[in-house]
């Protein structure tokens, strides 16, 4: 799916603004004691990754009457294909909408981690090296590229990365595919495909008297209220 740099800028905009955003695996804690040890012998994490070409950001007071693209894109068209697969894997399609990959959250994450901020580029950092080890890996297990593997085998690789503990020498990959996840979860629930799987209809104009929160949402409230100690109680 083609998607332009105007709306991935957008998206990027409106993605720094969210929670997940600013979320980062913990490497450290995963890769102390023995954990899960993973059913292959583990390549090394690569020891360094391309560094993103000289760029400027949007600055202090961006003309956005006259938008232009600051930095230049990061994926080649391997890591592209490799991500939308991933994506497809991560996010897959079901009766509500097609899988992340098909759906172009692959620009996103490209857009997100080719900005030149300190957050982004750490995880330019976490992605690419993800993405290396994860083509060397495949090479070790299946003498293939990820893409170029059957479905099993990439499934087989990616429940690996999934388990909650794992040995030290997979904490890396395992905190890269963490992080992944969060970006495709990022992306895709900032599309309308992902808005309405969540159900999220946005503001909706309500005739007559405003009717007040639904006494699930109360209770859901006041219960968070309770679990933060805070003083006091809604009522409708």
């Amino acid at each position: 799916m083609t998607i332009t740099r105007r709306t991935t800028l957008q998206w990027f905009a409106t993605a720094t603004t969210l929670s997940l955003a600013s979320w980062t695996p913990a490497f450290g804690t995963v890769a102390t004691g023995v954990g899960t040890p993973p059913p292959f012998d583990v390549v090394d994490w690569p020891a360094k990754v391309t560094p993103l070409p000289p760029a400027k950001g949007y600055g202090r007071d961006p003309d956005l009457t006259d938008p232009k693209v600051p930095w230049p894109l990061t994926f080649t068209k391997a890591q592209r294909a490799a991500i939308d697969v991933l994506g497809d894997m991560i996010l897959p399609s079901d009766a509500a909408s097609p899988g992340a990959g098909k759906l172009g959250v692959g620009a996103f994450i490209d857009e997100w981690i080719s900005a030149p901020y300190p957050r982004q580029q750490d995880d330019r950092t976490t992605v690419l090296a993800g993405l290396t080890w994860l083509d060397a890996q495949s090479r070790a297990l299946h003498g293939a590229t990820f893409t170029a593997l059957t479905a099993a085998q990439r499934t087989q690789l990616l429940d690996a990365l999934t388990v909650a503990a794992p040995a030290p020498a997979m904490a890396k990959p395992v905190a890269f595919m963490d992080r992944l996840r969060n970006l495709f979860v990022l992306g895709f629930y900032s599309l309308p495909e992902g808005k309405a799987d969540m159900g999220f209809i946005g503001d909706q104009p309500t005739e007559g008297p405003y009717p007040g929160p639904s006494d699930a949402a109360l209770t859901h409230f006041n219960a968070l209220m309770k679990e933060l100690k805070l003083d006091g109680k809604v009522r409708a």
